[in-house]
């Protein structure tokens, strides 16, 4: 709803799997995603993106209950962009999305 609000597209999805498949098919503009997620857990989905042609370079950022610095390590060195960690401002999670994005309006999608 947040991203919503910033007035970006949004593309979800409730598992890995369903998300890798769905940023390959889509080609978003940023994604964001979570550690703890069925059929296919955070870790691997990024690895999968990063593989792929089609997202190699979109910017990552893993937004995650998932705390420690095992994990925020383990996402940086895969590829993601940015780890943060939930719950999150508003304002918060504008700056970081900001950083990849031109602006809000000018998004196409953000997952």
């Amino acid at each position: 709803m947040m991203v919503r609000h910033m007035g970006c597209d949004v593309l979800q999805a409730h598992d890995g799997e369903l998300g890798v498949q769905k940023a390959l098919s889509e080609n978003p503009d940023l994604i964001i995603m979570d550690i703890g997620m069925p059929n296919m857990n955070g870790m691997e989905a990024l690895s999968c993106l990063r593989e792929s042609a089609v997202t190699k370079s979109t910017p990552i950022v893993v937004y995650t209950a998932w705390v420690g610095e095992n994990y925020r390590e383990a996402a940086l060195k895969s590829g993601a962009h940015e780890f943060i960690t939930k719950p999150i401002s508003f304002e918060e999670l504008q700056r970081v999305l900001l950083r990849y994005l031109p602006s809000p309006s000018d998004a196409a999608d953000v997952q």
